[in-house]
């Protein structure tokens, strides 16, 4: 079975972050950069179904020379080879032209599963996978809880609305977008991290890949940015503690909308 993950780089979850002159970015420069959350746990996910069904796992990856060090992370992991679609137009990317990308690079190395994170923590849009198996026709699901290979295809649990868990098998090829929290996270040990550097890591160009400049060109343009305006306020609800407990959920779902 050959597994291909997806696997992101964004920004530390620490890291100080500046708005660039004209609000239209962040700065970029001496950036901290890590592989975003979600996408840990998909790597994880994609080394244990080797584990348990003997096959391969390929890191699949874009941005510039700055998304090696995450490539290489994965690879010590326990991933078996990279592919690195190089280009520094990726940062601003929406989800649309990332899918198109990663749908390209895909076809290629026609996988028998496609993992990846259910969002990004930079800008969670939670829309490439589903984007990308449109792309590539191939079956999807997101919110993905748990998966195992069976015959003919993948057995997968997933979270729908009102947090209910629906189980479901899946044909392959197929697309899943893993939810973070899923299982422990493995740590590179000091000879994966010593093997890393031997595995193959293809580096592939959008003109590679066939893709025009139309192909590339952005749906969405993020306009300005900004850091979130600190606000206090403070409701007392009265009643006693059944109705005010309704009460508060009331206001969770429908002003708060966290619910």
């Amino acid at each position: 079975m050959k597994i291909l993950v997806c696997v992101k780089t964004v920004p530390e979850k620490d890291a100080r972050l500046r708005v660039a002159s004209g609000d239209e970015w962040i700065v970029e420069d001496g950036l901290g950069v890590a592989i975003s959350e979600c996408d840990r746990y998909a790597v994880e996910a994609a080394l244990r179904l080797k584990e348990a069904d003997e096959g391969e796992v390929v890191v699949l990856s874009l941005g510039g020379a700055g998304a090696s060090k995450q490539i290489k992370e994965a690879l010590a992991m326990g991933c078996d080879r990279a592919i690195h679609v190089t280009s520094d137009d990726f940062a601003r990317a929406d989800a649309l032209t990332i899918a198109k990308v990663l749908a390209a690079a895909a076809k290629e190395e026609a996988p028998d599963v496609i993992l990846t994170g259910q969002q990004s923590d930079d800008l969670g849009y939670n829309a490439v996978g589903q984007m990308m198996a449109e792309k590539l026709d191939m079956a999807h699901a997101q919110i993905v809880l748990t998966l195992e290979k069976v015959d003919g295809g993948m057995r997968i649990s997933h979270e729908l609305d009102n947090n209910l868990i629906e189980t479901v098998d899946l044909s392959m090829p197929c697309v899943l977008g893993v939810q973070s929290g899923i299982n422990d996270v493995r740590y590179a040990s000091l000879k994966g991290i010593m093997q890393a550097g031997a595995k193959p890591q293809k580096k592939v160009s959008l003109d590679d890949l066939g893709l025009s400049a139309d192909d590339l060109a952005a749906k969405v343009k993020v306009e300005k940015v900004g850091f979130p305006v600190k606000t206090s306020q403070a409701e007392m609800i009265e009643g006693d503690a059944k109705d005010a407990a309704k009460k508060l959920v009331e206001k969770l779902i429908q002003e708060a909308k966290v619910l």
